[in-house]
């Protein structure tokens, strides 16, 4: 009989965290953590269940702001994007099938999930002038920041 060995468990789970940190730090940064699900004993949810988180990039300039999100394989069709004057919502859908085959071997790949991120701004900025493009899987959102009213008005306390 298997006696259950609790700290066994315990260096299993410190090796699974230490290899998602690792793919992240080797990656320089880039590549987002996966949130990963457990199932019933503690065992790891199957690939098509772990949520995706893209890479962002938040770049704030004097007149606007900036957003990159990394998207590599995701069909500019499957990606939509919000905008209100706090914060931008991108959310999509990742569809890629890889089909390769030779004379000793036949391989496919198919990758399905959806994502979703939002990113709460560091300032005010005018959703009804956001723009927005998409190249060579990377995602690039502009949007003008508003101008602070300069006009200051001083209360005397009565």
């Amino acid at each position: 009989m298997a006696i259950w060995d609790p700290f066994e468990e315990v260096r299993r789970l410190e090796e699974e965290i230490d290899n998602v940190f690792n793919d992240f730090w080797r990656s320089g940064g880039r590549r987002a953590l996966p949130s990963v699900k457990r199932g019933k004993k503690g065992e790891i949810a199957p690939v098509e269940d772990i949520v995706w988180m893209p890479a962002i990039d938040l770049i704030d300039k004097d007149k606007e702001i900036v957003v990159k999100a990394d998207l590599p394989g995701v069909d500019k069709n499957n990606i939509k994007i919000k905008v209100d004057s706090e914060s931008i919502s991108i959310s999509g859908e990742i569809k890629k099938e890889k089909k390769e085959e030779n004379e000793t071997y036949y391989r496919e790949e198919r990758v399905y999930g959806k994502f979703s991120r939002v990113i709460p701004l560091p300032a005010e900025v005018d959703p009804e002038k956001a723009e927005a493009k998409f190249e060579n899987g990377v995602l690039e959102i502009t949007v003008p920041k508003i101008k602070e009213s300069k006009k200051i008005k001083e209360i005397t306390l009565k």
